[in-house]
């Protein structure tokens, strides 16, 4: 999984909260109006009313019921309880699906009295993992003795320069790239995430984990520094306790009227160690075509991705918009989806779905579009090293090994369009044909827009989180590939405090200078 995600305020507390959740994680409505932000310093208030996840969704199991899974290799029973996961996220509360009452890391990782600046003001420049602003922190896994390498980062990946009408409507939101011949980006708002890509991202902690981050001050550098080992040793920080959660949704723009295309994976095996994002036609060469308003139509031509360049290089030429001929129109409904309330929204916020919509349909994000979840990574901390399931829409959710296991949920106990995503999921049962290794599981949508191979693990990035956030242990000989399993005792983590498989702990600790590497890509 492309461990990271980048984070994601006003009179009042409500007012705050409503706006802040608004496209995410909304407390209250999603319409909330809202004045500017506070200045340098100023404390977020966190969610009024995050709910509980719901009963009789398989939530939460014990470490010995998820670990007997792991020892029989019973996968098709972590599957379902992966499914159900995603289901009981998507339950109906008043504040909108479960998981979008939750905080974000904006809250999570707000500095307040500390003197710092609100973390989404001081966000690396970029939000982009593609942009290549600065060197990414897991470019490349070493060689294993022995081992088929797979780079963890692929080259090459498009370039993506922030819209000139986005640059000129919010100077303050971009960050210049420290290299002048790449491509800046823009710095995250309070409640979304510069994903650097169409994508709009967001990283969400139920309570349990909101209040673990809070509570043993693990958003802050000085609670960290301590803890970190001599250059021999590995430590590990307080770790959240069970019951916790953490979760990236992503959302595509889609416009009020005509349609987007979304490109969609249909499960190619190999990615020949090239760049395979959902930019490429070759790799992804079919798409649908969503709108917001109804239509009788059956299929249209629709055209996507304008402004990209070939490469993140200001030289790099313009790469043409592509087209997808006779494209099927995929409902709205099919998606879970919600329209952002613009007036009195952020302004890095507002440059971020801009931005987005600009590169997805060609014009600034309006009042109307909506944003539609297309991917999700899901940590549960019910085992010491975390269950990872992770989803993606799809227009055939029946078919293929992502589908199976799917449980058979009532559907007034789990309405909705949680069947039409599907699923992959890891939980640390060796791969069957190579126990040496964990197997492959990625999304799509998240991995391959990384720049990441086909042949990646989330468990295998994940436990590669550690504070300070610009290590070099990744690039050490004899290290891990992106499918060997490793202990957290591993070397390349020597003089590094593993941060309990969250990227978003190393990534946004602080107060500190701006991280190397934009969190956009972490969780």
């Amino acid at each position: 999984m492309r461990g990271s995600g980048r984070s994601w305020f006003f009179r009042s507390t409500a007012s705050i909260t409503a706006l802040a959740l608004t496209a995410v994680a909304g407390c209250t409505s999603m319409d909330g109006d809202a004045p500017a932000p506070p200045g340098p310093g100023a404390a977020i208030p966190v969610c009024q009313s995050p709910a509980a996840f719901p009963a009789g969704f398989d939530y939460p199991k014990t470490v010995a019921q998820v670990d007997r899974w792991i020892a029989n290799r019973d996968v098709a029973r972590t599957r379902v309880h992966g499914w159900y996961l995603w289901a009981g996220l998507n339950a109906a509360t008043s504040g909108g699906p479960v998981w979008r009452t939750w905080c974000t890391s904006t809250q999570a990782f707000d500095f307040g009295s500390e003197g710092s600046a609100a973390p989404y003001t001081a966000a690396a420049p970029g939000g982009a993992h593609r942009s290549g602003i600065l060197p990414l922190r897991a470019i490349r896994a070493a060689r294993g003795q022995g081992a088929t390498e797979d780079p963890i980062n692929l080259p090459d990946p498009p370039g993506y320069p922030v819209p000139d009408q986005v640059r000129a409507a919010y100077p303050q939101c971009y960050a210049p790239s420290s290299d002048p011949n790449r491509f800046g980006g823009l710095r995250d708002g309070p409640t979304f995430q510069s994903n650097g890509d169409v994508m709009v991202a967001g990283v969400i902690y139920d309570q349990t984990g909101y209040s673990w981050i809070r509570s043993r001050g693990e958003y802050l550098a000085s609670t960290l520094n301590p803890l970190v080992p001599p250059s021999t040793r590995t430590a590990s920080m307080p770790v959240l306790p069970l019951g916790s959660m953490a979760l990236k949704p992503m959302m595509w723009p889609i416009p009020r009227s005509g349609f987007t295309a979304l490109p969609v994976w249909d499960n190619p095996q190999d990615d020949h160690d090239r760049y395979a994002g959902f930019e490429v036609p070759e790799m992804w060469p079919r798409a649908v075509a969503v709108g917001a308003m109804p239509t009788d139509a059956a299929t249209v031509d629709v055209t996507t991705f304008y402004g990209l360049r070939v490469a993140n290089n200001v030289q790099s030429p313009v790469r043409e918009p592509v087209t997808y001929r006779g494209a099927r129109v995929a409902p709205l409904s099919s998606f879970y989806s919600f329209s952002p309330q613009l007036q009195g929204m952020d302004p890095c916020d507002r440059a971020i779905l801009d931005a987005s919509a600009y590169w997805a349909y060609g014009r600034a994000f309006q009042q109307g579009d909506r944003l539609a979840l297309v991917a999700m990574h899901i940590m549960s901390k019910e085992t010491a090293a975390w269950t990872f399931q992770s989803v993606w829409w799809h227009d055939r959710p029946d078919v293929g090994p992502y589908s199976l296991n799917r449980p058979d949920i009532p559907h007034d106990r789990a309405p909705g369009p949680w069947r039409n995503y599907l699923l992959a999921v890891t939980y640390g049962i060796p791969d069957a044909q190579v126990p040496t290794q964990w197997p492959i599981a990625f999304n799509p949508y998240i991995e391959l827009a990384a720049a990441h191979p086909i042949r990646t693990n989330c468990m295998n990035c994940h436990h590669r989180a550690a504070w300070p956030g610009q290590p070099d242990g990744y690039e050490k000989a004899g290290g891990p590939d992106a499918l060997t399993i490793f202990r957290q005792n591993n070397p390349i983590l020597n003089g590094l405090l593993a941060t309990d498989a969250l990227w978003s702990v190393s990534d946004r600790a602080g107060p500190q200078p701006a991280p190397l590497v934009p969190p956009a890509n972490r969780r």
